[in-house]
């Protein structure tokens, strides 16, 4: 996932999206902090403002255990020193102060009807589209917190929104910039290519023992037999208690009150729609007035309107819907299927789509409607009307939601008494004992291989394993689906094996470090070749291998067969027909030729506003980004790293 985020350039973007809206909520997220001690210590002022550990802990907490939710074992200690949460977390919490001081510098207020307004239409809130205070009161009561700090959080978070609406409120998008971005977005290119893996070419013959030595004694590191060590552990799972626990029917009902917001179901649509869409080519210039764009707007609309009603009309006489669907939609994802869009809930389809669909009853013909995409036609097909699923009908799934919190909390509960029964002697087999666990003893194990078949990929339990010295036994390691107690029992120091012992690893290394330096200079010699010749079919086949060539491609477009590897589009798209270029991507070099190029054609209207909304959207959040750094640079800052 890591790779994912970093090679498709949004790791910034990414983050900062959770980062923020984790820091900005107050609630703790039990097990996921806790790491940090002296929760009165302070980890950062800022211009005088003091962050406390205990905020830190709790926002560095949310983040953690939304990872863990998203990734499951995939997610590790490494990943999230890698993705620089810590410090992520901290510079968030920093931003948030500055935001309150420059409000306070432009006299900008949340008002208490602001304040209001935004806690009555929260959704969690909601019981018959109406805000109900009983469900506000078990949400502070079940999030241990109060009215006041959860309405001063809120208040915070108005407040940051207002400030970056008047930072952004300057943003500016020339025609020019829009225009270019369609062209960049909607250009396409096609090229053919070959590809071969990086040790593709290998040298004849076997690695000399001199070369071998000679690799060794350069890169002895890389063969060091790390660390070892053997760890004896008690795991307890909520499943060993599970069936002891007893959920009362208040526990139910009291749940359901309070979280209403899960088995609420929203209305459902079963509609079909032709997409009328305004591809009128506009004279967009440099030297039109407003109100002649506007005018030439709404002459492109009314033409697309017109159009749409000669469509509707015809099948109102008769024609079949759905064969008019796939002879004149311009959504080509409904338009083959006849206009149908499946099912859908409330609030997946723009609002004035939706706004149709709720004047009609199913099977009757609706529109034109207008919307960003142009003209539908709409046909109501089938409705669910929003419903709370009753509590009979969610009572046992509630009754296992609640069963395995109890029980989870109750094994963590005998962790902390087995941990205490151990004793200053840390003596672990013999307090499980006494609460009838059972203790096991892993196989040698190191930080680069510790294959453990009962612990399976647990980062936090090898984490804490390694971390441990002499005799220690460690504290409960709590995790969503166990709670561990763990001590080294034997350990065994790093060292460097002799050579005869790695050899075949050493001979390995000392091939493969042949075949890559081979392949790399072929490659090079073939580029500066193909660049001469143009000819990539005689390359190909003097090597054996297939052309491949893609089909027509933009820039957003993965590349099929070799991905989205932005690198390779950067080179490729600034080509003319027949030039050549190389690339790399994941292991594999590429020998490239473009073939043809498809200018993009003239946007219409609605393309052109949705191009706008969206790059005045990116451009506001860099301002307000570069905004913020400059505040930020000029603000004084003093950061207890020792705290982190």
């Amino acid at each position: 996932m890591l790779n994912f985020i970093r090679s498709h350039g949004m790791v910034k973007v990414f983050l900062w999206v959770i980062i923020i809206a984790f820091v900005t909520t107050i609630f703790y997220s039990w097990g996921a902090g806790g790491k940090i001690g002296g929760a009165n210590k302070t980890v950062a002022t800022v211009n005088g403002m003091a962050i406390k550990v205990n905020e830190f802990d709790r926002a560095y907490g949310n983040i953690i255990n939304f990872y863990r939710n998203q990734f499951r074992g995939q997610f590790s200690e490494e990943m999230a020193a890698k993705l620089n949460l810590k410090e992520n977390a901290l510079d968030a919490l920093i931003q948030n102060r500055l935001v309150l001081l420059e409000a306070e510098k432009m006299n900008l207020m949340v008002s208490d009807q602001e304040l209001a307004e935004s806690i009555f239409k929260r959704p969690e809130f909601q019981k018959d589209n109406k805000f109900s205070n009983s469900l506000y009161n078990n949400y502070l009561r079940f999030s241990r917190i109060s009215a006041r700090d959860f309405e001063d959080n809120q208040r915070k978070t108005l407040l940051r929104e207002k400030l970056e609406g008047v930072i952004k409120a300057s943003t500016q998008i020339s025609e020019t910039e829009i225009q270019d971005a369609y062209k960049r977005e909607n250009e396409k290119i096609k090229f053919k290519y070959i590809g071969f893996s990086k040790d593709y070419f290998k040298p004849a013959g076997r690695p000399s023992d001199e070369e071998i030595q000679k690799y060794f004694d350069s890169y002895k590191s890389q063969f060091e037999v790390p660390e070892q060590i053997q760890v004896q552990y008690v795991k307890l799972t909520p499943k060993m208690v599970e069936e002891t626990v007893k959920i009362y029917e208040e526990d139910i009902k009291d749940y359901y009150d309070t979280n209403q917001a899960k088995f609420f179901i929203k209305k459902q649509y079963k509609a079909s729609h032709i997409l009328i869409k305004n591809d009128t080519p506009l004279p967009f210039g440099e030297d039109l007035s407003d109100e002649e764009k506007e005018k030439l707007l709404n002459e492109a609309d009314e033409k697309t309107r017109i159009k749409a009603d000669e469509i509707l009309k015809q099948i109102k006489e008769g024609a079949e819907f759905g064969e008019m669907a796939k002879k004149y939609s311009g959504d080509p994802g409904s338009g083959t299927n006849g206009g149908s869009l499946g099912q859908f809930s409330r609030g997946m389809m723009v609002p004035e789509f939706e706004a149709a669909l709720d004047q009609l009853t199913p099977g009757e013909l609706g529109g034109p409607v207008k919307t960003l995409f142009g003209f539908h036609i709409v046909r109501l097909d089938e409705v669910k009307e929003e419903r709370l699923k009753p509590l009979t009908e969610v009572q046992e799934e509630i009754k296992k939601t609640l069963k395995k919190d109890k029980a989870r909390k109750r094994i963590r509960r005998i962790a902390k008494k087995i941990r205490k029964a151990a004793g200053v002697g840390n003596d672990l087999a013999k307090a499980a004992l006494e609460y009838k666990a059972e203790t096991k003893t892993t196989e040698f194990i190191s930080g680069k291989v510790h294959n453990v078949p009962e612990i399976g990929n647990v980062p936090e339990f090898f984490n804490t394993a390694f971390s441990l010295s002499g005799e220690q036994l460690s504290d409960p390691v709590n995790l969503p689906e166990a709670s561990y107690l763990l001590k080294i029992v034997a350990r065994k120091d790093p060292y460097i094996p002799k050579l005869n012992e790695v050899l075949s690893k050493v001979t390995q290394a000392v091939v493969e470090e042949k075949n890559k330096s081979a392949t790399e200079n072929q490659f090079k010699a073939l580029g500066e070749r193909l660049k001469t010749e143009k000819n990539l079919e005689q390359l190909a086949k003097e090597l054996k291998m297939t052309v491949e060539e893609t089909p027509f491609i933009n820039q957003s477009d993965s590349i099929p067969g070799i991905g989205n590897i932005q690198s390779i589009k950067d080179a490729v798209f600034p080509l003319k027909p027949g030039e050549t270029t190389t690339g790399t991507s994941r292991g594999i070099y590429y020998l490239i030729q473009m073939v043809e190029r498809e200018a993009a054609d003239q946007p219409g209207p609605e393309q052109l506003k949705k191009i706008y909304a969206r790059l005045k959207n990116e451009k506001a959040r860099v301002i307000f980004q570069e905004w913020m750094e400059n505040v930020k640079e000029n603000a004084d800052i003093l950061i207890d790293r020792t705290l982190l």
